[in-house]
């Protein structure tokens, strides 16, 4: 476990559903980025979260274009779905303003416009989809928002991160099979 890296079981019904693992934000540096491709490597899903606030995203965008390229260069390996939960969204202009929920596809009022302008520059930035992008706020003492969209996104994105554990496994299966022996055996 490396320092600053937090792991969160995630139990159902008593079992082991998931570990979710946070690491702290990037310095940029190519140790850092391997082992988070590597990491990357190992995953079923991606939740990238890059806060709104910040413009500064080329580390964000330098390990996001390693890890896609890492899937690239793997065809045989099928790539983790990845989705963008965009924090802090409530300290976007009018500052003041925070009364959600808001409604981004119609995007009337100012701040549901800065929260959608986030959620276009950030995707445009980083390689993500509007429909990958969730805007929320994690800190409880401002109000939690959009907590629940995150858990449905994820829902959303289960069948798809089964198959990548799928083939994942199987390719770790096949690489380790002596497939000429086994079929001598069988023979």
């Amino acid at each position: 476990r490396e320092r600053g890296v937090r792991q969160y079981p995630q139990v159902r019904e008593g079992l082991p559903a998931a570990l979710i693992i946070d690491s702290p934000g990037l310095q940029g540096g190519a140790d850092e980025i391997a082992r988070l491709i590597e990491a990357a490597s190992q995953s079923d899903l991606i939740l990238w979260v890059s806060d709104a606030s910040r413009a500064d995203r080329e580390n964000d965008r330098a390990a996001l274009e390693g890890v896609r390229r890492y899937f690239a260069e793997h065809p045989n390996r099928r790539r983790p779905p990845m989705m963008l939960v965009l924090s802090h969204v409530d300290r976007l202009r009018p500052f003041q303003d925070w009364s959600p929920p808001y409604d981004i596809e119609k995007a009337e009022r100012p701040k549901a416009k800065s929260i959608r302008a986030a959620m276009e520059a950030v995707g445009a930035d980083l390689g993500f989809a509007m429909s990958d992008i969730i805007p929320a706020c994690l800190n409880e003492e401002v109000g939690l928002y959009n907590v629940d969209a995150i858990w449905s996104r994820i829902a959303a994105l289960l069948p798809e991160a089964q198959r990548a554990n799928l083939v994942r496994r199987l390719g770790g299966v096949q690489g380790s099979l002596d497939w000429g022996r086994l079929w001598k055996q069988a023979i």
